[in-house]
Parts: C-alpha cells; structure tokens; sequence
C-alpha cells in the first residue's frame, strides 16, 4: 500500500479544493496503488491559469520520475524526465524519443530536472506522454528494467 508523508502529494492534495487538481490526484492515485509505488514527493509548484499545480518525483524500482501536468493542452500531456541507474528498454513508440528537453525553461522545473532526448541518453531522459494510460505504461517499463536481460543473452535458448 502507498506510504504517507508530509511532503507527498496526498498531503498537499488536502489543501487544495480544485475540481482539476483533484482529478489529477485521483489519476496519480490510481497509478500508485495499481503498481503499489510509495507516495509521491511534491518538489515544487507552479501556475497555471491561476491554481497551483504539484511537481511530484515517483520512485519506480531504481529509477525516479519527475511528472509535470499540462492540463490546458489538448490533449493533456505529461512531462515526465526519467532517472534510472540503468538503461531503459524500447518504448514501443511511447513517445518521441528525439524530443529534447534540456535547456528548456518551464515554471515549477529545475533545469537540472530537464534532460535531453531518449535517443541520446536512455537511463536519463525527459518525454511527453498523451494521456494517463501512456503514463502507466511507462511505470510498467521501468518495472521491468533488467528483468528481460536474460534474453539478450547470445546462444541461449529458453529453458536452458
């Protein structure tokens, strides 16, 4: 079951009486209970059309997200970067793996948090995702970093 702190997201979800930031809350809770995730940290915030809007990091195995909803875009997005200690696996056209984030100013980012396109660097990476389905999908394959290693072994042939 997912952890509670003061600096998560659920706590800082409490303050907030927004109809469209509850909704948001409500799809990260889902993700964090669908693949039993902790809690996610708040990092920071920002604005957007006059409300204030959470920067969460989700722990994934040993990679960290860093989520940022875009709610006014249609369709919605997320920004997600990606750090993992090892590289990730296809995406199965995800997204765009030449999108370039790094030098980008957004508000509630760090440039620190911005990292260049998946193709260049595959542990750290940042990327838009449609829509909450992608973002699942997206835990489900830094769930699986290294579990498939054995597969890519030459030689070898299943149940050897």
């Amino acid at each position: 079951m997912a952890g509670k702190s003061t600096t998560g997201l659920f706590s800082w979800l409490e303050n907030s009486n927004v109809t469209r930031i509850q909704s948001y809350g409500q799809i990260v809770r889902r993700l964090i209970d669908k693949f039993d995730l902790d809690e996610p940290e708040v990092l920071g915030e920002y604005e957007l059309g006059g409300e204030s809007w959470p920067v969460i990091a989700i722990s994934v195995k040993s990679a960290r997200m860093i989520l940022r909803y875009e709610p006014g875009r249609w369709p919605a997005s997320f920004l997600i970067t990606v750090e993992s200690t090892a590289p990730v696996p296809s995406l199965f056209g995800l997204f765009d793996p030449t999108l370039d984030m790094s030098g980008e100013t957004l508000p509630g980012m760090k440039p620190e948090w911005l990292h260049g396109p998946y193709r260049a660097d595959q542990r750290n990476f940042s990327c838009e995702l449609e829509d909450e389905w992608d973002l699942a999908m997206l835990v489900r394959i830094l769930r699986s970093v290294g579990l498939l290693d054995w597969a890519a072994i030459p030689n070898t042939k299943a149940g050897e």
